[in-house]
C-alpha cells in the first residue's frame, strides 16, 4: 500500500482555500476524485490520467461502499439539518448518502431502497408537515409496496407539550415495519431540544449501517435533494454560535403596549439589542427566548408538594437549590404526558393512573393545569426534591415570530408578544415567556435569546414574486419584517397584506406604519376583518371570499400566499376559504379546488406560521 506523502509545511490551509478559490463545485468534487486516484494509483502507470477520467462519476471511488437514502420532512428545517448532519456523518464512514426532500420523493421508489433514515416532524396533534403528506398517506394506503429487503430506523420530531407526541415519526415507523422493512435501530424520538437525541441516534444508525467508522475511507458523494450527482457537494453544518445551552444575553430597548385602552387583548411590542452579537437572521426566522417561572408560581409548587426551597437537587452536574431549579431549569405553567406518566409511578392515585388510561378524559385534564394543580390533585407522600425535579419537564425556550428586518433596523430584533393570562381551575395562570417578556423584564435589562431559523416561511428568492399575507393579533409579526425586507432590498412584487383583530380603535396592531406603508408603495394593497365592530362578525377569510377574483388573479400570476396566527381558528378557515376562492373563480369542482390549494402547498407557495 503506498504511503502518502505528508503535505509540505507551505501549503496550509489558507494556501489550499487560496489555490481553490473561484472554482465551481463540479470543478471541486472533481479535483477530490482526482486526488483521491493519485493516492490510490501512485506509482500504477496512467494513474493521474485515470484517476481524472473517473473522477466525475464520483461514485467510482466509492462504488462498493455500502448506500443510504436519507428521507427528511420537516416543518421548519430542522429535519433537514438533521438529515445534512447524518450524510456528513455517513460520508467519514465510507457511504455513499443521498438526502432526499420528501416533498420532492417519488413514493414509489420506496420498493427500491435498501438502507433508509427518516427523519420527521410532527405537525400539532399527530399530523404530518406539508412535505411529508403525500408519503404518509402513500405508505398507509393500498398502494404502498412490500420492502422485505429494506432496513430503516426513524428519527421523530415532536413537542410533549402535544398529546400526540411524535405521531407522524410512530406513523412511518409502525408502517415500514408492517410492509416487511427491518428496523437498523429502535425508533428515536425528541422533544424541542433535539441536539443530544439527534447526535446519539445518528453516530449509532450509521454505525450500524458501515461497521467501525473508517478513518481512511475514500472520498464519498453527499447528493442532496435536487442536484446531480456529478454535482453533488458535501454539506457541512456550521454550528451555531448562540443555542439554548450558550443564548445571547440582549438588552431590552424597547417596550410599548399596542393596545389601545379598553382593548381585551395585551400586545407588546418589544425591542432587543443584538450589537456585538454578530446575530443574524431573515424574515420568517423566529427568536427563542429563555424564560423564568413567575416567582409566586414557584412558591405555590413548593406548597403544594410540600418541600423546602433550599433543599439541594443535581441537574445533570449542577447542584441548585430547589427554588432556583423550579424557576429557572422546569416547565411549570404546561402539564403534558409524559410528567403525568412519571408522576403517576410516584404517586399511586387511581384517579391519576385511569387518566392515563382513558385519552378522551386526558386531554380535558391537561388542558389549562399546571404543575401546582397537579401536586394539589393527586398528593403523595413519596416526592423527593430530587424526585420532582426529575419528573418534570425540563423548561423549553418559547420561540416568537420576529417582527423586524436587520435592514431596516441593524443589530435590534423586534417581537411582537401577546401576553397570556388566564382564570383555570380556581387560580390565576400567566404564560411563563409572554408574562416573563411584560412585566418582569424593564427596559435595560437582559432577555437570553437565539435565532431559530426557519427554512420554510421565507420570502420569494425572486423579489418580483408578489406575495399574499394574511395574518390575525400577533400573527401580523413577520408581515411586518416581509414587508420592511421588500421596502429596504428595493423589491418589485407587489405586497397585500388582510390582518384581522376584535376592533378598529384598539387593536389595529402598527396601524401607523402600516398607512405608511400603503402611502409610499410599500404596501399595494391593505384589506382590514375587525370582528367585534359590527353585529356580524367579520374575519380575515371573510375578506379572502370577498376579493376573491383579485385574490385568484395574484395566485393565477404566481404570487406566494402566507398565513400566520392561530392554527385552529385561522389556518385551517383561511385554508377553507382559499379552496372555495379557487372554485368560484376559476369554475371547477370542490374536489379540484381542494388539488390547487394542495398543489400550491406542495410548490410553497402557500406557507404557514401558525401555532
Amino acid at each position: 500500500m503506498p504511503v502518502l506523502p505528508l503535505l509540505p509545511p507551505t501549503l496550509d490551509e489558507a494556501a489550499l482555500q487560496q489555490l481553490t478559490a473561484g472554482l465551481t463545485p463540479q470543478q471541486l468534487v472533481w479535483l477530490s476524485g482526482y486526488f483521491y486516484g493519485q493516492a490510490a494509483g501512485a506509482g500504477a502507470p496512467g494513474g493521474a490520467v485515470a484517476a481524472a477520467a473517473a473522477a466525475p462519476a464520483i461514485a467510482g471511488a466509492s462504488a462498493t461502499a455500502e448506500k443510504l437514502t436519507i428521507l427528511y420532512g420537516s416543518h421548519t428545517g430542522n429535519g433537514k439539518k438533521i438529515a445534512q448532519q447524518a450524510a456528513t456523518a455517513a460520508q467519514r464512514r465510507g457511504l455513499v448518502a443521498e438526502v432526499r426532500d420528501m416533498n420532492d420523493y417519488p413514493p414509489r421508489q420506496l420498493a427500491q431502497e435498501q438502507n433508509l433514515l427518516v427523519i420527521v416532524s410532527t405537525h400539532g396533534e399527530g399530523e404530518p408537515p406539508i412535505s411529508a403528506e403525500e408519503l404518509h398517506q402513500f405508505i398507509g394506503g393500498a398502494r404502498a409496496p412490500k420492502l422485505p429487503k429494506l432496513k430503516y430506523s426513524v428519527f421523530a420530531l415532536g413537542d410533549t407539550s402535544y398529546l400526540h407526541f411524535c405521531q407522524t415519526g410512530k406513523d412511518f415507523d409502525e408502517r415500514l415495519a408492517a410492509l416487511g422493512g427491518t428496523r437498523l435501530l429502535a425508533r428515536a424520538e425528541a422533544d424541542v431540544d433535539y441536539h443530544a437525541a439527534a447526535d446519539q441516534w445518528v453516530e449509532a444508525v450509521l454505525d450500524m449501517i458501515a461497521g467501525a467508522p473508517a478513518a481512511a475511507a475514500p472520498a464519498a458523494a453527499v447528493v442532496t435533494a435536487g442536484a446531480p450527482r456529478e454535482a453533488a457537494v458535501i454539506a457541512e453544518i456550521a454550528p451555531a454560535h448562540y443555542t439554548n445551552a450558550t443564548p445571547w444575553p440582549a438588552k431590552v430597548l424597547e417596550s410599548i403596549q399596542l393596545n389601545g385602552r379598553g382593548s381585551d387583548k395585551e400586545t407588546y411590542h418589544i425591542e432587543l439589542d443584538l450589537a456585538g452579537s454578530n446575530l443574524a437572521y431573515a424574515p420568517g426566522d423566529a427568536l427563542a427566548v429563555r424564560p423564568l417561572n413567575h416567582h409566586p408560581l414557584v412558591e405555590e409548587v413548593l406548597r403544594a408538594a410540600r418541600l423546602s426551597d433550599s433543599a439541594p437537587v443535581l441537574l445533570g452536574s449542577e447542584s441548585l437549590p430547589l427554588a432556583a431549579a423550579l424557576a429557572s431549569r422546569r416547565e411549570l405553567t404546561v402539564l403534558t404526558r409524559d410528567v403525568l406518566e412519571r408522576y403517576a409511578a410516584l404517586a399511586p392515585h387511581a384517579e391519576l393512573h385511569g387518566l392515563l388510561a382513558d385519552t378522551a378524559r386526558l386531554q380535558p385534564y391537561l388542558y389549562g393545569r399546571d404543575v401546582a394543580d397537579l401536586l394539589t390533585d393527586f398528593p403523595t407522600d413519596q416526592l423527593t426534591p430530587q424526585a420532582l425535579a426529575d419528573t418534570l419537564r425540563p423548561l423549553p425556550t418559547r420561540a416568537y415570530s420576529i417582527a423586524s428586518s436587520l435592514l431596516a433596523h441593524p443589530d435590534e430584533v423586534h417581537l411582537t408578544v401577546g401576553a397570556v393570562r388566564y382564570e383555570a381551575h380556581g387560580r390565576r395562570k400567566h404564560g411563563v415567556a409572554s408574562s416573563f417578556l411584560a412585566d418582569r423584564v424593564a427596559v435595560g435589562e437582559e432577555v437570553r435569546v437565539f435565532v431559530e431559523h426557519n427554512e420554510y416561511f421565507k420570502l420569494p428568492a425572486n423579489a418580483g414574486t408578489d406575495i399574499i399575507m394574511v395574518g390575525a393579533g400577533t400573527g401580523i409579526a413577520p408581515f411586518r419584517a416581509f414587508v420592511e425586507e421588500r421596502v429596504e432590498l428595493g423589491a418589485p412584487g407587489r405586497n397585500w397584506l388582510l390582518f384581522g383583530n376584535p376592533h378598529f380603535t384598539t387593536d389595529f396592531l402598527y396601524q401607523a406604519e402600516w398607512q405608511q406603508h400603503l402611502k409610499r408603495g410599500g404596501l399595494a394593497r391593505l384589506d382590514v376583518a375587525f370582528s367585534r365592530d359590527q353585529a356580524e362578525k367579520v374575519y380575515v377569510q371573510d375578506r379572502l371570499l370577498e376579493r376573491s377574483r383579485d385574490v385568484f388573479g395574484w395566485l393565477e400570476n404566481g404570487a406566494h400566499f402566507y398565513v400566520c396566527g392561530d392554527k385552529n381558528r385561522l389556518g385551517h378557515a383561511v385554508q377553507t376559504a382559499l379552496a372555495q376562492v379557487v372554485q368560484k373563480e376559476a369554475g371547477i369542482s370542490a374536489e379540484e379546488a381542494t388539488a390547487y390549494v394542495k398543489n400550491l402547498r406542495k410548490q410553497r407557495r402557500y406557507l404557514e406560521d401558525v401555532y
